[in-house]
């Protein structure tokens, strides 16, 4: 009989269970919060809320006949980003718990990050469920969204259900599956559900839905790190 290499014994071990409050803090950094807990995080909400419509007008907007406007504004967001940068950033003093949750800085549910289209992701336990509209600045073919973002939602989608069912890993596969091309400017559902648990190994699987049709599904393997 051949032995199991280190590598793969050491992922199948059992990893010690993660205790219930962990596991309840862990969802509430991916749950939405309507309730920014002070007066500094709501504006940065508006702002990322703001430059998201920045973002969206840049991409769009038609450049004919427009230059000395847009040589304008980009006078004027490139004096807003020095007066921005010129603040304290988050890494400059001891971050909060909730300066730290995915649902302040991540790309995809993050409402202080302004790339993120937002999505909002709900779920107790393995089985989670999302959605999200992507606009123009996640365009891929014409009208479409980029492949790499379609599997990169399904990431984070994938990660908050392992997470949610205490694998708490990180990713080592994903596949993804274009069913039918992701349209830009409508209502993406998704849905992800840990589907078998090994030692620190979990595996995923997710599909999303376009007004009820299946346009892509994934699979992923999640480990969670040894401990040190």
């Amino acid at each position: 009989m051949t032995a199991a290499a280190p590598e793969a014994a050491d992922a199948a071990a059992e990893p010690p269970p993660v205790p219930a409050d962990v596991l309840r803090e862990l969802r509430l950094t991916w749950t939405p919060r309507p309730d920014p807990d002070s007066a500094g995080r709501a504006a940065r909400h508006r702002l990322a809320e703001a430059t998201r419509r920045l973002i969206e007008a840049v991409k769009t907007v038609d450049p004919h006949d427009a230059e000395a406007m847009l040589e304008s504004v980009a006078d004027d967001v490139s004096d807003l980003a020095d007066r921005i940068a010129s603040l304290t950033r988050v890494g400059e003093r001891t971050p909060t718990s909730r300066d730290l949750a995915l649902h302040e800085r991540s790309p995809f549910i993050g409402a202080a990050n302004p790339i993120a289209p937002p999505m909002s992701i709900t779920g107790d336990g393995p089985l989670v469920r999302a959605h999200a509209t992507f606009g123009a600045a996640f365009e891929g073919p014409y009208g479409r969204v980029h492949g790499g973002i379609v599997a990169a939602a399904f990431d984070e989608v994938m990660g908050c259900a392992q997470s949610g069912a205490g694998a708490l890993g990180m990713t080592v596969s994903l596949t993804v599956r274009m069913r039918r091309a992701t349209p830009l400017y409508t209502r993406i559902d998704y849905e992800a559900g840990v589907t078998r648990v090994e030692g620190r190994k979990a595996w995923v699987t997710a599909r999303s839905y376009a007004d009820g049709e299946l346009v892509a599904d994934a699979e992923a393997l999640f480990i969670r790190a040894a401990r040190a």
